[in-house]
C-alpha cells in the first residue's frame, strides 16, 4: 500500500479538492463581495462560483480561477519556486509509478481471487 501512496502523492490526489479552491474563495471573502456579484465580474455562472465554494465542484478549470482572479485584479500566474533536477526527479518517478503499478496489479489479482476470477 506504501507503493501506491507514493505514486499517488506525487500525482496530488491525495486530496478531494483542489487546494487553489480554498485559496480563491479566501480572497473572495476578503473582497466581501456577494457570489452573485462576483459571478458576474468574473463572467461566470452564479452557478459556477457557488457549486466551486460550496465544494461540489472538486477540479475546476483553470480558465476559471483565472476569471476569478482578474476580477479582484490580480494576476494568476505560475511562478517558479525551484529548478527540478531532471535526472534525479524522473528515475524517482519512474520507480514511483512501477511500484504504484504493481501494487494496483496485486489488488487486482487478490480481489479476483476472492471473487473466485483466475485473472
Amino acid at each position: 500500500m506504501a507503493a501506491i501512496r507514493g505514486w499517488i502523492k506525487r500525482a496530488q490526489r491525495q486530496i478531494d479538492h483542489d487546494p487553489e479552491i480554498d485559496r480563491m474563495k479566501t480572497l473572495w471573502r476578503d473582497e466581501h463581495l456577494k457570489e452573485s456579484d462576483f459571478a458576474v465580474l468574473a463572467g461566470l455562472s452564479v452557478g459556477t462560483v457557488h457549486k466551486m465554494f460550496s465544494g461540489e465542484t472538486k477540479r475546476p478549470q483553470h480558465l476559471t480561477y483565472r476569471k476569478m482572479a482578474t476580477a479582484m485584479g490580480y494576476t494568476y500566474t505560475l511562478t517558479r519556486d525551484l529548478v527540478p533536477n531532471y535526472e534525479v526527479e524522473v528515475v524517482k518517478a519512474r520507480e514511483e509509478f512501477r511500484d504504484y503499478r504493481k501494487a494496483l496489479e496485486a489488488e487486482r489479482l487478490e480481489a479476483n481471487k476472492k471473487n473466485g476470477k483466475k485473472k
